[in-house]
């Protein structure tokens, strides 16, 4: 078990020496409950219109991070949520809503930084662009309300929670068998002498970043947050039940390793081409391996499907196991780190048009990144999960029938097929206006400084070597300008404060496979954020102000859904709310055993009870069920609550004539749980047909 396991890590950091002198920094760590309406809704991820929701494996969170700079006076605020990405207009009004608590200067654009962990299990509906809007039916207020309403909340405990005296450590450790590649072949593309620098063709550093409190030697643990890629889909595009994916439940895990006293954060890195299905793909219902390209098609109905470590049980397995390994390396740096961060805080942040970009192409001559165009790679879906049939990846030349459907919602113009060579566009976001912008022109990219130690935030999901290049550009800027060394680490965060699909590099683009055909702005899109990034570097350097910011747009006041609202509840003829339709029954016997933290399982449990519609409230801060064990004094205690991983809730309307719904609580009983009488709690709200 690994509270067990790990104590010993535990009682050796709150020990253990760090050299004594005054900190400079003001720390604050808090996390808050973002999770929205659990049913009826789309998840954004895999943009699969049959993923909606129907219930909860784990809760989703905001997890805040302030760091305050008592000799400059300038703080920075990293917010890490379990989403798929992150929407600029979130951003905006989390920044509105702290403007209006602390004034206009505390917090601002420029020093709140709002990352994602990519997961693929959450709901969507936060992103005001078209092409995203459609795929999950539109905009949700839903969604973006409690998305919004968790992250102030974050932040807000966070804030009144800083505390002198503080220590930020710096470590970072290989991680092995937790990601690979999975567009190897473009990896291949770039340059030898390149890949000749790397070990792998994905990262396996996990850099971490603790959170200490304390006087003297003895310090106690406030969190960390560490960045590692690797894609959140080791749940798979079936699922319904909402969650954090791996990076979810590393969060998870090590909270619970700390009695939930400190708050852990996961955060994603340059995951572009990074997959956590370790096992490889495969066409389904084979051994035959594959790579979603038209030469390795698979036979019949067979799709090219990727497996996670924990295939032959389930998803959910694969996802226990990535996450559990992030957990085991973030619990083990965070214990080892011994280098202290010093130095100042500082922070840009730009709003930045990058079609306006001017960048030289390979050729010597000088031009600009493309209007945005999805190719018929992206189309083709991932290993992780295939799209639409008969499309693959590594695809150059279109098809007669997909470009006339092409053409008559917008055909490319010339200079956009030029433009965006070799792609073969597929949908050309970037010349439709109707009914307004189909992806984003304007991004909003950051750095963050914390002495010798720099965050980067990017709106696009990078690949592993796109990634490495950005970090190293900006490493090599804050060198020439005196601000960096040989020992600055940069890392890169995201998709963070928006999203813009795919970053690829120059090579890797010309195979097109699903993560070019995602490089939305043209094979120069790499060249134009590095740019970028050096410009934010410099002027961090030079101590300047950022000068040529651009104005965000906002769309939502004429967004659509198509999310159709919540029905009023009616219980079925004689029986009422939370009633028990099905008492506590074994529903499955697990042979051979699942894993939880509380040991094998063999044996779940579930109760069925009469429930309202989830969306009449999303239970923020709170649970739709409960596990209790009876004490000897007859007294109840609560033991699980719906963001165990051990427990699922579900629900589904059981009549949509009347209408009426249910609600099933499951449990896996793990061996280590002690012997007792236990009782399982459902918890809801429903909507009358007339209001009183």
């Amino acid at each position: 078990m690994v509270n067990h396991r790990l104590w010993g890590l535990i009682t050796f950091l709150i020990l253990s020496p760090f050299p004594s002198f005054a900190s400079r920094y003001e720390l604050g760590v808090a996390k808050a409950d973002i999770t929205g309406p659990v049913a009826e809704i789309m998840f954004m991820g895999y943009a699969e219109w049959h993923q909606v929701g129907s219930g909860l494996l784990q809760r989703i969170y905001a997890r805040a991070y302030i760091v305050n700079d008592l000799e400059s006076h300038k703080r920075i605020v990293f917010v890490n949520t379990d989403t798929q990405s992150m929407g600029d207009i979130v951003k905006k009004r989390v920044v509105e809503r702290l403007q209006s608590l602390y004034g206009p200067y505390m917090y601002t654009f420029d020093n709140v930084m709002l990352s994602s962990t990519h997961t693929h299990s959450s709901m969507g509906g936060y992103l005001q662009y078209v092409l995203f809007q459609i795929s999950v039916k539109g905009w949700i207020e839903e969604t973006t309300q409690p998305m919004v309403d968790g992250i102030v909340r974050a932040i807000v405990k966070a804030h009144e929670s800083l505390v002198p005296e503080s220590i930020l450590t710096l470590n970072k450790g290989e991680l092995l068998d937790a990601n690979i590649n999975r567009s190897p072949s473009a990896y291949l593309l770039n340059p030898p002498e390149e890949r000749a620098k790397y070990k792998h063709d994905v990262d396996k550093d996990m850099t971490l970043l603790g959170f200490l409190v304390g006087n003297g030697h003895k310090k106690t643990p406030l969190g960390f947050i560490n960045w590692f890629p690797v894609h959140g889909t080791s749940v798979n595009s079936t699922n319904q039940l909402v969650n954090g994916d791996n990076k979810g439940y590393a969060a998870y895990v090590a909270e619970h390793v700390y009695q939930n006293k400190i708050v852990a954060g996961f955060a994603q890195a340059n995951e572009g081409d990074v997959s956590p299905n370790t096992m490889g793909a495969f066409c389904t219902g084979t051994e035959i391996p594959c790579d979603g390209s038209l030469g390795t098609k698979c036979p019949g109905s067979a799709k090219c499907l990727a497996r996670g470590p924990g295939w032959k049980i389930s998803d959910y397995e694969s996802n226990r196991i990535i996450g559990q390994r992030q957990a085991d390396k973030a619990l083990q740096l965070f214990s080892e780190a011994y280098d202290v961060l010093d130095g100042p805080v500082d922070f840009r942040q730009k709003y930045w048009d990058i079609t306006k970009e001017r960048i030289k192409k390979r050729d010597g001559t000088w031009g600009y990144p493309c209007p945005s165009a999805l190719g018929y790679g992206f189309a083709a879906g991932t290993t992780d999960n295939p799209a639409i049939k008969g499309i693959y990846q590594n695809t150059t030349r279109g098809s007669f029938f997909w470009d006339q459907l092409r053409n008559l919602i917008k055909k490319p113009s010339k200079y956009q097929e030029e433009c965006q060579a070799p792609k073969a566009v597929i949908l050309n976001t970037g010349e439709m206006e109707f009914p307004y912008a189909w992806q984003p022109n304007i991004l909003d990219i950051q750095l963050f400084r914390i002495g010798n130690f720099y965050i980067a935030a990017v709106p696009a999901e990078f690949t592993t070597m796109s990634g490495r290049r950005l970090r190293n550009a900006i490493k090599r800027k804050l060198i020439e300008y005196n601000l960096g060394s040989n020992d600055t680490t940069v890392v890169l965060s995201g998709p963070a404060n928006g999203y813009a699909s795919y970053v690829t590099t120059f090579e890797e683009y010309q195979m097109q496979r699903f993560e070019g055909g995602g490089t939305v702005y043209g094979p120069y899109t790499l060249d134009a954020y590095i740019q970028a990034f050096e410009g934010l570097a410099v002027a961090m350097a030079t101590e300047k102000p950022i000068l040529n910011s651009e104005q965000l747009p906002d769309y939502t006041p004429k967004a659509f859904s198509f999310s159709r609202s919540s029905w009023a509840d009616l219980p079925p003829i004689g029986r009422q709310f939370g009633d028990v339709i099905h008492d506590v029954r074994v529903i499955k016997n697990h042979d051979p055993p699942i894993q939880t933290l509380y040991g094998i399982c063999r044996t779940t449990v579930a109760a069925t009870f009469v429930a309202g519609n989830p969306r009449h409230d999303v239970m923020a801060e709170k649970t739709f069920l409960t596990i209790e064990r009876r004490r000897d004094n007859g007294s109840w205690e609560v033991v699980r609550n719906d963001n165990d991983y051990d427990t699922r809730f579900k629900w589904r309307y059981s009549s949509r004539i009347i209408p009426s719904s249910e609600a099933t609580v499951e449990w896996d009983i793990g061996r280590d749980n002690p012997a007792g009488v236990y009782r399982i709690g459902y918890f809801g709200h429903h909507k009358e047909m007339i209001s009183r």
